[in-house]
């Protein structure tokens, strides 16, 4: 058929043009030039005859054929192998391949880079820089906010639990039943 198909498109320049149309890409105009050319070209005509007879019979073996039943550990047995060939995974030799690997890698790239290099390096500096000076403020941030907070709770706390006796019982009081429930859920957690 190869030789069959190489004749045609020697012969006739809308041979390879067949396959296209039997799946439905071509464009309407290239569509219907090519089925004006069919009606006149009897080589074409009989290759699309063949290419569509071969397209039926592929169909017709997909369809009938039965399905492969599997075992019903099929699943478990294909994983114990896959895990079992995993052997890169388990070396302690691995990780210092990879760090090779990604050494030589980086290499290529600034010798790929040529000339460019110095100014691929001056932006990456810069956006180190940037991004160390957004680390730097979300830091402070926290920190200043932890402080803040810390000082506004000593001093409600200060004021809250010393200067009032029945805040003072209440603290007390809070502190005592939260110890009860806790000893609580932990015996009943060794039960079980």
């Amino acid at each position: 058929m190869d030789t069959q198909t190489t004749t045609i498109e020697q012969i006739c320049s809308h041979g390879s043009k067949l396959a296209a149309y039997i799946d439905g890409e071509l464009l309407p105009r290239e569509e219907l030039d090519l089925e004006l050319h069919l009606v006149v070209c009897k080589s074409c005509n009989h290759e699309l005859n063949e290419q569509k007879k071969l397209l039926r019979a592929l169909d017709y073996v997909l369809e009938t054929e039965r399905e492969i039943e599997l075992p019903a550990n099929f699943t478990r047995v294909i994983v114990a192998n896959a895990e079992s060939r995993v052997s890169g995974l388990r070396r302690p030799q691995e990780r210092s391949k990879a760090l090779f690997v990604c050494a030589a890698l980086f290499l290529l790239v600034i010798l790929g880079l040529g000339s460019e290099t110095e100014t691929v390096f001056a932006a990456f500096t810069k956006f180190a820089e940037q991004m160390f000076t957004v680390a730097g403020f979300l830091g402070h941030l926290i920190y200043d906010i932890s402080i803040g907070t810390a000082i506004i709770l000593r001093s409600l706390s200060y004021q809250f639990v010393f200067n009032s006796i029945v805040s003072a019982t209440l603290f007390i009081g809070f502190v005592v039943l939260t110890l009860f429930v806790v000893s609580r859920f932990i015996v009943r957690s060794n039960r079980f």
